[in-house]
């Protein structure tokens, strides 16, 4: 497991790339191109045509392979969903003259329910009618099964921890690494190799179905109007036929538990006995997961994993390493 290798491409660069992008592959006019949004791997765009439809979203991503595997998600998500799924018009592999992938999807209404904050001061009804949408949305993906656990695309294991007890192990390893140069903190290594030994307590119940989830289902992702009504979900990432709890981690994510998300979907819908022993289990490996693949992490975040899981582990009645 390594650090996922970036192309150096600027802002400014890849706006002119998605332009071309755009007009060669339509053969359009782009009348007008704006940055939206961005992250480790790729930068969004949204783009007004003389075409219909119109405007679009262009991601251009600045690593291979992720191109072509969101709009696989994507076009798996959307056939059969409770909630909007923006469509994928086409997918564009680097040249030289646009060297980056790009995926062209519909635009969605709506904001995400992050860096809106304003949403955080909506009422308490309107924030338990947007958790029941949520949780709606997502159980019934969770509904969908497959005979295979992993990866969308690549799913041939057998049970679950066939699938993520190797996956696990291969981030522990890697945080063992990051420690001994210094780039992981004594605590959050200690946590990770306290999760391990507990692996097979805190994993004892089995998971039955392979279950297809989203990936990557937090606030950010799942867009609203104003007054919390959900319009869609977005940007899945590394999509699985999975244990379904895989999932309820993202929801107590950035602004998830101020909605009640991962409350609302385990009083709604059956959950194991272990749940939140494992979801913190889940966040926590997700998180160092997400340092190694992307080189950077927000400081205050991890802390956050590690005193969850901490929590959660002495409430399952398991002992925490010191």
């Amino acid at each position: 497991m390594e650090q996922r290798t970036k192309r150096p491409v600027t802002a400014k660069e890849a706006r002119e790339y998605a332009k071309t992008v755009l007009e060669r592959e339509w053969s359009c006019a782009v009348t007008e191109i704006r940055l939206i949004g961005g992250g480790s791997f790729g930068l969004v765009f949204e783009a007004t045509t003389d075409q219909v439809p119109y405007p679009v979203i262009l991601k251009g991503f600045r690593c291979d392979g992720m191109c072509l595997r969101e709009a696989r998600e994507l076009r798996l998500l959307v056939r059969d969903s409770a909630v909007k799924v923006p469509e994928v018009y086409f997918t564009f592999a680097a040249t030289k003259q646009a060297p980056m992938d790009f995926l062209c999807m519909e635009k969605v209404d709506g904001t995400n329910c992050f860096t809106d904050f304003g949403k955080l001061l909506c009422s308490k009804r309107e924030k338990e009618r947007f958790a029941d949408e949520v949780t709606t949305a997502a159980r019934h993906w969770h509904t969908q099964t497959n005979d295979k656990f992993g990866l969308i695309g690549s799913a041939v294991y057998d049970t679950w921890p066939d699938f993520y007890k190797p996956f696990a192990s291969e981030i522990l390893e890697e945080a063992r690494r990051m420690a001994s140069v210094g780039r992981l903190g004594r605590r959050a290594l200690t946590a990770m190799e306290c999760g391990w030994t507990h692996f097979d307590a805190i994993f004892c119940e089995p998971v039955g179905k392979a279950c297809l989830i989203h990936g990557d289902l937090n606030v950010m992702n799942i867009m609203s109007d104003k007054k919390l009504h959900m319009t869609a979900i977005i940007d899945p990432l590394e999509s699985k036929w999975a244990d379904p709890e895989y999932e309820l981690f993202q929801m107590r994510n950035l602004t998830g538990n101020l909605f009640g998300l991962y409350e609302t979907y385990k009083r709604k819908y059956p959950v194991s006995e272990n749940c939140d022993v494992k979801t913190a289990f889940y966040a926590l490996y997700h998180e160092v997961y997400t340092y190694i693949r992307t080189g950077s992490r927000i400081h205050w975040y991890l802390p956050q994993m590690v005193r969850r899981f901490e929590k959660d582990l002495r409430k399952s009645g398991l002992t925490v390493l010191q």
